[in-house]
């Protein structure tokens, strides 16, 4: 288990993290790379402590399995991983859609967000730096924390949610969770935290089964609706993050299910 203080750059250096600089993750609380990551940190701090690190993919949407280890009455609450999708990163300034989940007991119970920010030029800021006195990061509420839900609680105390991003076209005009317009046939997110449908995301960004077969969602309803402007089905990159609160241990793992690329191989 890392400590707050124990930095060490060989470890930066073991990994290739496309887009990742020292500055996204400076105590080196998530390791892994691409489908699969992990944290297992303990915060001696007084002050929340963040990570970020992105993939070295790119996707029309995303599906995550987030599985929460050792889950107890000491580390529930004790902080948040999140999913980062159709993240755009120009001149070191990103913009993101972003799915945190926290553990809210020891049963099951989750809390989460679904939020949008654009022009976030310090990832380590409180709120991607909403707050910041000059040039300020903007964001746009679509789920505000923290929504509960439900994951499914496993053995050895471990709790996991299936988040999933899915990208398709508008069958018909509509506003979004956040109350912004969108035509018919441009297209959205809909964004799904599931305990019951483990899915994999094909190349053209449906969610499938183990034998390719696509999965039916429409008795299921989406936690948050997301207008993009996109003409077409559109490839952006991904990418991870954490929040370990002050004094707290959070231990768990990011899984991406289904087929990825690297960025810059176009996915038939």
């Amino acid at each position: 288990m890392k400590k707050i203080a124990a930095v060490t750059i060989a470890a930066a250096a073991l990994f290739a993290f496309a887009g990742c600089s020292e500055d996204d993750d400076p105590n080196e609380m998530i390791t892994g790379s691409n489908k699969k990551y992990e944290i297992d940190y303990t915060n001696t701090t007084t002050v929340t402590s963040r990570g970020y690190h992105s993939t070295a993919y790119k996707h029309a949407g995303a599906a995550v399995q987030l599985d929460f280890l050792n889950v107890n009455s000491d580390t529930k609450e004790a902080g948040v991983m999140g999913l980062i999708f159709d993240l755009e990163e120009k001149d070191g300034v990103k913009s993101f859609n972003v799915i945190g989940v926290r553990t809210a007991d020891t049963k099951g119970g989750l809390g989460y967000y679904v939020s949008r920010f654009d022009n976030v030029t310090d990832i380590q800021a409180e709120n991607f730096g909403t707050g910041l006195a000059e040039n300020p990061a903007k964001e746009t509420e679509y789920v505000k924390a923290f929504a509960k839900a439900q994951g499914e609680k496993g053995t050895d105390s471990k709790v996991t949610v299936y988040a999933y991003a899915i990208e398709e076209k508008a069958t018909e005009n509509g506003t979004d969770s956040a109350k912004k317009a969108y035509k018919k046939d441009e297209f959205i997110y809909k964004v799904y935290l599931i305990n019951n449908k483990v899915a994999n995301l094909d190349a053209n960004g449906k969610l499938v089964d183990e034998n390719k077969n696509e999965i039916d969602l429409s008795d299921t309803s989406p936690v948050a609706t997301i207008a993009t402007g996109y003409t077409k089905l559109t490839q952006n990159k991904l990418a991870v993050y954490a929040n370990v609160y002050k004094e707290k241990t959070l231990k768990g793992t990011w899984t991406y299910r289904g087929d990825y690329k690297e960025v810059g191989v176009d996915e038939d």
